[in-house]
């Protein structure tokens, strides 16, 4: 074998060679494309679900700072009822005696009861006896 041809075999080789590595990376090359694409269109979907439930979240914690706000004032409001319930109690002193008379029927006790435990006369006994039974 001549030193030309045999220089052209091993040119053609390295060229085969040169070739294989080149389909080889051409190959590996558009693999890792299409996993980059994969990955792209993963994460829009997962940057769009983020936005949705950041917006949702978004809408929950306005929600939520609405509610508290009027819980808040529902309490206020019903410590206001409280402190005028017990006002207009201290405020007729009379209003004790009949409500602990109306507890008493409540417990089933007779009306000389009544009078005795409240200091009641015997007309406004009978009087909250009728208003008690009824409402019974």
């Amino acid at each position: 074998m001549s030193f030309p041809l045999l220089i052209s075999l091993i040119a053609l080789i390295v060229s085969f060679c040169s070739i294989a590595m080149a389909a080889l990376l051409f190959k590996r090359f558009n693999n890792q494309l299409d996993t980059n694409k994969s990955q792209d269109k993963s994460l829009s979907e997962l940057m769009k679900a983020n936005s949705s439930l950041s917006e949702e979240l978004h809408e929950i914690r306005s929600g939520n700072y609405g509610v508290s706000r009027r819980v808040k004032a529902l309490i206020e409001q019903v410590e206001s009822l409280q402190t005028a319930q017990q006002n207009l109690v201290e405020q007729d002193p009379q209003s004790r005696f009949y409500s602990k008379g109306a507890k008493l029927i409540s417990q089933g006790a007779s009306l000389e009861e009544v009078m005795r435990e409240c200091d009641m006369p015997a007309a406004e006994a009978e009087l909250l006896f009728n208003l008690h039974n009824n409402q019974r």
